[in-house]
């Protein structure tokens, strides 16, 4: 995509905006660095070119934006620190995992982006003694000692599209229970989602309230889904947990065939991949019934940080590449990233001095997050060995056709059933 690069006034602005907000209140002082400041080179797992390329590499490009640019340019700039990053493409491929991480340890990071929960999931004891965060993470990885995430685990989406579902059935004026089917590929994430929708399913607290249609399972990549389609066709609501073109063309021949339900996706689904959904829909008019849950304020709402982000999008992209981005929350969620970094590294300063910064001081960083910003639900907060996630409680997203947007509805929905106990 063609961008250009925001001006320094423009990331002054933003920055000036930025230190009302509290993430990013910490050690004040200022002062600009000079040759004795320490730097902090951050490795960034992702993929950048597979099937989550498209909404990824602008998530990233606003994760190092805003800790390279608008903190440097903000009257609020690290006080003797400078943050580098530096990449490795898994290319959503399993077997790159191990390896990346070796290879990101070699080139002398200090911490970790990871952005993809499995690979981090698969890594397991080897993040012993590195910092690691990303987005949204795994159950398994609540009780790591070194890695937390922004948002609850996979399996929490799960849970919450089912109760939401429950809830936004008229089971009066329908007499009957709502059929749910879900639809996922052959990697461990749809799994993940299967745990929390099953965890529902198996409650007795919600015996009868819905009828399973079961779970259909297609290979990474695929985009011809006529038997899926055929099976999922009298569901009244189908969760959706793959991504990209996989997506885009699922919804697209599920409409084309007569399925008249609901579509509902986590965050790494429509919000992700929206533009590609409507290129390929053809009439804007199909995409009735289309839902999504996540953590974060959207675009159309009074939130500070939403604002920021829509002035960086503004100063960095022009043309189609700021419309889609406007309509996708690939810079929203690459903002609350920088931030969680950004916190970390003032915890860091303000305990041991920049000069004494190393991992395990970035470590107990991420875990010392402790802020609520102003529009959000959430109080960012973890328990390093027990609950390693920023953000648990979750709304849902409408798509309006009338007004060509998403609109967040009024429900919160905490996860109870994918939570730790502590």
């Amino acid at each position: 995509m063609k961008r250009k690069q925001a001006g320094l006034a423009m990331l002054i602005l933003l920055a000036a905006l930025l230190v009302a907000v509290p993430a990013v209140a910490g050690c004040g002082g200022g002062g600009n660095g000079g040759e004795g400041e320490k730097t902090i080179l951050i490795g960034i797992m992702a993929d950048f070119t597979g099937t989550a390329g498209s909404a990824m590499q602008p998530t990233i490009k606003a994760t190092e934006d805003y800790l390279t640019k608008v903190v440097p340019a903000s009257d609020n700039p690290f006080d003797g620190v400078k943050v580098k990053f530096t990449r490795f493409n898994t290319e959503l491929k399993y077997e790159k995992v191990t390896g990346g991480y070796e290879e990101l340890k070699a080139r002398g990071v200090d911490m970790m982006i990871i952005m993809n929960a499995q690979d981090t999931g698969l890594l397991g004891d080897r993040l012993e003694g590195m910092p690691v965060i990303g987005t949204m993470g795994l159950q398994s990885n609540l009780a790591s000692e070194w890695a937390i995430t922004t948002w609850s685990p996979i399996q929490t989406q799960g849970e919450v599209e089912m109760l939401f579902i429950m809830e936004d059935w008229d089971y009066e004026g329908e007499g009957r229970s709502p059929k749910v089917g879900h639809l996922g590929y052959d990697l461990v994430s749809s799994e993940y989602y299967q745990e929390g929708i099953d965890k529902v399913r198996n409650d007795p607290a919600y015996a009868g309230k819905f009828t399973w249609g079961g779970f259909e399972v297609g290979p990474l990549g695929n985009t011809t889904w006529t038997s899926e389609v055929g099976r999922l066709k009298s569901c009244d609501y189908t969760i959706v947990s793959v991504a990209g073109p996989m997506l885009s063309s699922y919804v697209a021949q599920a409409r084309a065939a007569g399925y008249t339900g609901k579509f509902l996706t986590g965050m790494e689904g429509f919000p992700g991949f929206w533009p590609l959904v409507t290129d390929q829909i053809g009439s804007m008019d199909q995409l009735y019934g289309c839902y999504y849950v996540a953590w974060w304020p959207w675009w159309n709402e009074d939130v500070p940080v939403i604002q920021d982000c829509r002035d960086y999008v503004m100063a960095t992209y022009e043309g189609e590449d700021e419309e889609e981005l406007l309509g996708t929350s690939s810079v929203i969620s690459g903002w609350e990233l920088g931030m969680a970094v950004e916190m970390a590294i003032r915890n860091a300063v303000e305990e041991v001095g920049a000069e004494n910064i190393d991992k395990e001081a970035l470590r107990d960083g991420l875990f010392a997050i402790d802020v609520q910003l102003t529009g959000y639900i959430n109080k960012w907060q973890s328990s390093k060995g027990c609950n390693n996630a920023l953000q648990w409680k979750q709304r849902v997203f409408e798509y309006s056709v009338s007004e060509e947007r998403w609109l967040p509805l009024e429900g919160i929905y905490e996860p109870v059933l994918t939570k730790p106990a502590c």
